[in-house]
């Protein structure tokens, strides 16, 4: 065997530290964390995001488990922003979406191309689910913006054009106005359409001036059940009084409002009872405490619709 020169032994021992080298920057991948980016949890003595900090055990930044968890933490508003980039997109397949198609997303009127739309933290909240792309308001967009196997299942108005006062903003139930309820609707699945004014209590598509509306069905449904807004006795004391100014939800709201929304557009008892809807227009509107009782029935509408609804009522355009 022939002795090895001092050039060879050199490449040898510098090839050998160059591996060396490159194995390490491939094991020394980043630990995942709950939140994406450099902020921490936004809220660190909370328990609902202080549970998801052992989930992170064993799992690195890049891993899709990793992104999922950290989507979860965003949607519960336990971090200040969601995973991006190619963990969860507008196409459920994958494919490519058009980035200059529009999504109507209801803060303009004439919409936001795709490409803004994909950068707003707002687009990767859920409606019903916590943790799932699919469930964002995101890839449930995607018809829009031109996905393959995706498509509108659901309109707010029977007639599927655009509810008249699109400006007209509710603030008991989705905190927005109109044209974002719209887009919520249109980003429904067909089931959920049929489910969901029942589920909510409320049939939005009266409150937003829909054509199309079915005049017998809707008197019908008021022989069945009809909220009042005062109860037990109680009468509204002035219709003009505003009870709250906007400063919590973004909406200035009076009385004979209130009282019209329960009577128009609130369709079961879950709804009428819900404190959420009409507590404080109860304790201030109403001549006795018609006491806003505690919804006990009917479907519990999930944080990640409510937190989507907060996000709508972000972008209010009265």
């Amino acid at each position: 065997m022939m002795p090895l020169g001092s050039s060879t032994m050199l490449m040898i021992a510098c090839g050998g530290l160059f591996l060396a080298a490159k194995t390490s920057t491939v094991n020394a991948q980043e630990a995942c964390e709950v939140c994406t980016g450099k902020e921490g949890l936004r809220y660190p003595d909370e328990e609902i995001c202080t549970e998801l900090l052992p989930r992170t055990n064993g799992m690195f930044k890049t891993d899709f488990d990793c992104q999922t968890l950290q989507l979860e933490a965003y949607q519960k508003g336990c971090c200040f922003q969601p995973p991006k980039g190619d963990y969860c997109g507008y196409c459920a397949d994958g494919s490519e979406a058009n980035m200059d198609a529009i999504v109507p997303e209801g803060q303009f009127v004439d919409g936001m191309v795709c490409f803004d739309y994909m950068y707003r933290n707002e687009a990767y909240l859920g409606i019903f689910e916590d943790g799932t792309c699919a469930d964002t308001f995101l890839q449930r967009a995607g018809h829009y913006c031109g996905c393959p196997d995706q498509k509108q299942e659901c309109w707010l108005c029977p007639d599927q054009a655009p509810p008249n006062n699109g400006g007209k903003g509710d603030g008991w139930v989705t905190n927005s106005n109109c044209r974002g309820i719209e887009f919520l609707f249109s980003l429904l699945k067909e089931d959920e359409c049929a489910s969901f004014p029942m589920d909510a209590g409320v049939d939005l598509a009266i409150f937003c001036g829909c054509g199309g509306l079915n005049q017998t069905e809707i008197e019908e449904q008021q022989e069945i059940f009809q909220c009042e807004l005062c109860r037990g006795g109680g009468v509204l004391l002035n219709p003009s009084a505003i009870y709250t100014d906007g400063s919590s939800d973004g909406f200035v709201k009076n009385c004979q409002q209130a009282d019209d929304f329960a009577r128009d557009v609130v369709k079961t008892p879950y709804a009428c009872n819900n404190p959420n809807y009409f507590g404080a227009a109860r304790e201030v509107c109403c001549s006795t405490d018609s006491g806003a009782a505690t919804a006990t029935a009917g479907l519990s509408i999930s944080l990640s619709l409510m937190a989507g609804a907060a996000m709508m009522a972000a972008m209010v355009v009265l």
